[in-house]
């Protein structure tokens, strides 16, 4: 009945009623009878045409609880032409219908849609309650109150699309302040618009003010300690890149700082603390920081993961592809088209997550630790992402997970990546670590081979670090020291016996007619000849402080350590020549038939002159020629 005598019935309530009251006034017995009964037959007509619509049960508000979610007990009405009226939804039947979900999901739609609820106060006390939008970005909202003895009030028209001190309490989320006196009954009429068609999705519920502040305040504090992690992620990375250059952080900066600013747009705190008077410009940010996202995270991860050489190129460049098409479809923000972005990004930006996603899976695969805290962080941040747009598809329903999963993803992906980018820093600090230790081995091999390998080899990884010096040291074919080797070593040693006056030995050797050898073998069977003579030779210089080295094609050189009378190091030198030849390797262009070598060798005395590398080496140089020249197959010797 509350329906049937509103405060502006419909002509068919009219009719309805006035043949009643008719039928109550007829004088005579028959008259009156029969407009009784044409009362009942038009009171059951309107009667039907009433009920062809659900009724509006109103919601008892006296109760003490905190809040109270209404979803379920709202009526909407799709108003396709946007023209309808609070006075013609009053004063005309219309096709409201019940919500059977949780929220109000609308997604995209041209329509105006209408909510009402009916709100009563049975207590005997004034009740106060806050009737919470529970969304920032809803474009246009029109709140009307609609008393039964007063009539509608003067609606607030808010909304992210108009001035933010159009809202009755100044807070990020639209709301309306609601009082009822006792045994109260009203109407609540919302009419819902969009800009250019994008809904978001809405919880509506109702508070106690009370209950409503403390809840907004934990709010507040919950996401200011988020915010306040992104900042502290964000310093603390562009503090990394002033400091290296490293370009990692520089991508993850300007990713974090475009999040940031998505975010606290998407949450209401921009248009509530930055820009309250500019409307337009707050939805222009919402999409150019999400393409802002995806572009930079785009850069980001193809070179936190080095995509351009570690995955193929395919998935490379759709990457690239995809992070540049989400920047470019921004493009009709600039012109305030809101839903046009996300319809031209939302593919771009699923196809890059997936592409993301396969090249992490791959690269996880194949070991990479970085790729093993991308795929963990990029699957928190994708789920949430997945969660957002299914819920603004009206796909999953509005829920405290899929409300909030999209910043705890977020913020779990921020600060996995940065653990992941410490990493990387980390092994990038082990890497140069490792070289310099490298350089140092090298360093401390050449001043002194025994010093190294009593104290510097104690690990497998200074083991390793040596087998690694020791190859740029070594020349690739004999095994033997190579001549960069050589040289360094040649200084040392003489400088050694200069600066000491320690004996010291050094010999020169050259294959016999080597040339003649690789004219009728081939290079590959000399090839073999030197590693076999190499292998050798270096078998018998075996004390601590021998060195053999492969000066040039087939010429040797090796410095002995002399701890011995120096004729002993010429039969030294002659035996070595002897095991040469008793290798017995075929050359039939030798006179001995065999290969065969001739020795140079120099030896310093302890008193002898100080002298130079070059000279040593020249005399050396000089004794081998006097070796060749006298048959070949000899030591040809001199001490001074």
């Amino acid at each position: 009945m509350h329906a049937l005598f509103s405060k502006k019935p419909s002509k068919l309530r009219l009719i309805c009623v006035v043949a009643w009251m008719k039928g109550l006034l007829c004088t005579k017995w028959q008259k009156t009878s029969m407009a009784l009964l044409r009362s009942i037959v038009l009171l059951l007509a309107a009667g039907t045409a009433l009920n062809a619509y659900p009724a509006l049960n109103a919601v008892d508000v006296a109760n003490n609880q905190s809040e109270l979610a209404l979803s379920r007990q709202l009526q909407i009405l799709e108003d396709p032409s946007g023209q309808l009226t609070l006075g013609t939804l009053l004063a005309e039947p219309q096709a409201w219908r019940n919500n059977a979900t949780d929220s109000l999901n609308f997604g995209f739609s041209r329509s105006a849609w209408w909510v009402r609820i009916g709100l009563r106060n049975t207590s005997n006390t004034t009740v106060t309650k806050v009737l919470d939008l529970g969304t920032p970005l809803e474009d246009e909202v029109d709140m009307h109150i609609v008393r039964a003895d007063n009539g509608s009030e003067k609606p607030v028209l808010t909304g992210d699309r108009r001035p933010f001190n159009t809202r009755p309490i100044l807070m990020r989320i639209p709301n309306l302040p609601i009082v009822l006196g006792p045994g109260e009954q009203l109407e609540v009429y919302l009419k819902l618009a969009a800009h250019d068609g994008l809904h978001e999705p809405i919880v509506l519920k109702l508070w106690k003010p009370n209950a409503y502040a403390t809840q907004m305040q934990t709010e507040t504090t919950v996401l200011g300690i988020y915010y306040g992690a992104l900042i502290t992620v964000l310093l603390y990375n562009l503090f990394l890149y002033i400091s290296t250059q490293d370009r990692g952080f520089g991508f993850y900066t300007l990713y974090i700082t475009a999040f940031f600013v998505w975010s606290f747009t998407f949450r209401g705190f921009a248009f509530q603390y930055w820009w309250p008077d500019s409307p337009v410009l707050n939805n222009q940010i919402l999409p150019l920081g999400a393409a802002a996202c995806f572009f930079t995270f785009g850069l980001f991860i193809t070179h936190y993961l080095d995509t351009r050489h570690s995955v193929a190129p395919w998935l490379h460049n759709t990457l690239i592809g995809t992070a540049w098409g989400s920047l470019l479809s921004v493009t009709p923000a600039f012109f305030n088209f809101y839903a046009l972005p996300f319809v031209l990004s939302t593919p771009l930006e699923i196809v890059m997550m997936g592409v993301a996603m396969i090249a992490g899976v791959d690269l996880m695969r194949r070991g990479s630790k970085p790729a093993r805290y991308y795929l963990i962080a990029f699957t928190l941040l994708a789920v949430g992402v997945v969660l957002y747009y299914l819920r603004v598809l009206d796909l999953v329903p509005s829920n405290a997970i899929t409300e909030n999963f999209l910043q705890i993803g977020s913020a779990l992906e921020v600060l996995l990546l940065a653990f992941g980018l410490a990493d990387q820093m980390n092994t990038l600090k082990a890497d140069k670590l490792k070289a310099e230790r490298e350089a140092l081995a090298s360093q401390t091999a050449l001043n002194n081979e025994l010093e190294i390998l009593v104290s510097s080899r104690t690990t497998a990884l200074e083991s390793a670090n040596q087998r690694l010096a020791n190859l740029a040291i070594t020349d690739a074919l004999t095994g033997a020291y190579n001549r960069r080797h050589f040289d360094t070593c040649f200084e040392l040693e003489v400088a050694r016996h200069s600066r000491h006056q320690t004996p010291l030995a050094f010999c020169l050797l050259d294959i016999d007619n080597f040339k003649r050898y690789n004219d009728h073998y081939g290079h590959p069977a000399g090839d073999e000849v030197l590693k076999q003579t190499s292998k050798a030779l270096r078998g018998l210089l075996n004390r601590t402080g021998d060195q053999f080295f492969r000066v040039g094609g087939e010429e040797f050189a090796f410095v002995l350590t002399v701890d011995e009378p120096l004729e002993k190091v010429h039969a030294f030198v002659d035996h070595l020549r002897l095991a040469l030849e008793r290798l017995s390797l075929p050359h039939t262009g030798n006179p001995a038939g065999v290969i065969t070598a001739s020795f140079g060798l120099v030896l310093l005395q302890k008193n002898s002159p100080t002298t130079s590398t070059t000279a040593v080496y020249a005399l050396a140089d000089k004794l081998l020629y006097d070796a060749k020249h006298a048959g070949r197959n000899r030591v040809v010797c001199q001490a001074f």
